[in-house]
């Protein structure tokens, strides 16, 4: 049975809980802008959890498992295009319109 006791503590914690990043978007941008510094404290051998906590410490909640894919997302994004949901038509012949791949007949001469 629910309690006036346990209420107020499920209440109050909730209200503890600290802020989300508004957006996935909000995160890359800061990145963006300190990734240079992350990268140089892990040369001196800080863990992303050291850096997280940093971070969090510094104002901006964020996870110690959020931080190493959040970098990996934006170095993937860097370095190679984003794939299409579509296929390739060259992979599929089936898919390659008759005109692309057919070669007008030649004809040879009969004698």
């Amino acid at each position: 049975m629910l309690s006036d006791e346990l209420v107020a503590k499920i209440a109050n914690g909730l209200d503890a809980m600290p802020p989300k990043p508004a957006s996935r978007r909000e995160l890359d941008l800061l990145l963006t802008e300190i990734e240079a510094k992350i990268r140089a404290a892990q040369q001196r051998g800080a863990t992303y959890a050291e850096i997280a906590t940093q971070i969090s410490d510094s104002g901006y909640s964020i996870k110690s498992s959020t931080l190493p894919v959040a970098l990996l997302r934006r170095k993937k994004i860097g370095t190679a295009p984003k794939l299409s949901n579509q296929r390739d038509v060259n992979a599929n012949p089936r898919r390659v319109p008759p005109s692309a791949t057919a070669t007008p007949p030649t004809r040879t001469k009969q004698s």
